[in-house]
Parts: structure tokens; C-alpha cells; sequence
């Protein structure tokens, strides 16, 4: 460790190891977005709290690299969620969502965001270690309370999967269930799949920006300055605009 940089962890500095474990992994980009700081005072902070073995800066992929919380990040935030393991057939799926995460509470000032691997947690403490059900990649709780499920596609589904994802979510309490799709080609055959589903929503995340599937608006339009982490207020916590 070195030494000195201890004694510089401030409490942003843990929301950071916060938000970084509950995703899992993010980039520099990413935690500037969410904190409402410019990429280079974030890539600054995350070295420092690299070099302190806060964090692990890991580059598997071509592009940014990413960070992950260590050890002693883990210990000085006392977190619930365990170590992330990076997959690297899933890391691009990841970190979309993530993007996708930050642009919706850009959207929805007030609403949380609850990440897959907190829900996975509820779920295994609610059905039992190594419950291998289906969760949604996120999930959007509104101002007023309603949760929307949120899922990113990355390839198209076929009629079969998508029936049985949507079997699941009829036996949910989601208010309703948005698609993310990366192209209107995409989009335009969840539609198709979705007709009978007043509850879906179809969205397109595309060049950094979601829109609605008939590309008419842009949601994130009127984002919000930045956003922060909320704590545990005794129910799901998660990322939060404010």
C-alpha cells in the first residue's frame, strides 16, 4: 500500500467502491458520469485508490479498461456483495448496462437503480444459495415506489425465449418490463414478439443514447446534473439521481 493514501479516503471516495461492487465493474467514463465529475479528476481519484489497492484496474478487452473493487475496498465500505469475478463473454453486456443505468436516472430524477447483482443477492437470501432463476439485467424503482424491470438485449430473441421470459415476468409484481434493444432492426421484432404485452416498452440504446423505439424522443434530453448513491433506507438500496 502506499502509505498516506489511506488517510486520503474520503466518503466519495467509498461511494465510489460502492457503486463500482454493486455494478461490478465500471470504466473511468462511467464514474465521472454517475458522479457528475470530468473523466480525468475520476481517473485521478480511481488511480490513487489503485495504488492504495482500493481497486483493481483490470484491461481485458480492447478499449478502457476497468475497475473493480479489491479486497480492502470491500473492508473499508464493509460491503454486502462479495468479490466480482470479470466474465469476459458478459463484460460488454455489463458495462451497457451500466451506460443504460446512469441515462435512466438522468431521465427520472428521484428513481433508484438496483443492479443484477443485488437482486441476485435478495433472491438467493429469499429462495436459497444457488437459485439460478431469472432477474432482470436492472431494475428502476420510479418516484412513488413502482419497479420497472429492465432488460438488455444483446442479440435478438427467438418467439420460444421470449415467451418464457415473459411467462416470468406475468408472474411478477413489476409494474412493467423495458427492452433495451442496440438496433431498430432489433426493436422492431421485440415489438412484434411484445403486441400482446401492454406492459413492455421497447427502447434503443445507440451512440451513448436511449430512445424510445419509434426514435421520436430522446430520453435522456433533459438529463440531470450528476448522480450519487443512495444508502440502505430499509428497503432495495442502489445507484440514485438525486
Amino acid at each position: 500500500m502506499v502509505r498516506g493514501v489511506e488517510s486520503l479516503l474520503t466518503e466519495r471516495d467509498k461511494e465510489i467502491i460502492r457503486l463500482i461492487n454493486r455494478f461490478g465493474c465500471l470504466t473511468a467514463a462511467q464514474v465521472a458520469a454517475a458522479f457528475g465529475m470530468s473523466e480525468r479528476v475520476a481517473y485521478r481519484r480511481l488511480q490513487k485508490m489503485v495504488e492504495a489497492r482500493y481497486l483493481k484496474y483490470r484491461r481485458p478487452l480492447s478499449g478502457a479498461g476497468i475497475y473493480i473493487a479489491g479486497v480492502r475496498g470491500l473492508e473499508a465500505v464493509d460491503a454486502e456483495l462479495g468479490r466480482f469475478q470479470v466474465h469476459l463473454a458478459t463484460l460488454e453486456h455489463n458495462l451497457a448496462v451500466a451506460d443504460v443505468a446512469i441515462l435512466l436516472l438522468r431521465r427520472y430524477p428521484g428513481a433508484r437503480w438496483v443492479t443484477e447483482r443485488e437482486l441476485r443477492r435478495e433472491a438467493g437470501q429469499r429462495f436459497g444459495v444457488g437459485w439460478q432463476g431469472h432477474v432482470p439485467d436492472g431494475l428502476l424503482v420510479l418516484p412513488g415506489g413502482r419497479e420497472v424491470a429492465v432488460e438488455y438485449e444483446n442479440t435478438t430473441k427467438s418467439r420460444a425465449a421470449f415467451g418464457k421470459v415473459m411467462r416470468h415476468y406475468l408472474r411478477t409484481d413489476y409494474a412493467q418490463v423495458w427492452f433495451v434493444c442496440r438496433t431498430r432492426r432489433q426493436a422492431d421484432r421485440l415489438k412484434e414478439l411484445a403486441r400482446s404485452y401492454d406492459f413492455v416498452r421497447i427502447l434503443i440504446f445507440e451512440r451513448g443514447m436511449l430512445y424510445e423505439s419509434d426514435g421520436r424522443e430522446n430520453l435522456c434530453a433533459h438529463p440531470s446534473d450528476h448522480l450519487s448513491v443512495s444508502g440502505d433506507d430499509g428497503g432495495r438500496s442502489g445507484v440514485q439521481a438525486p
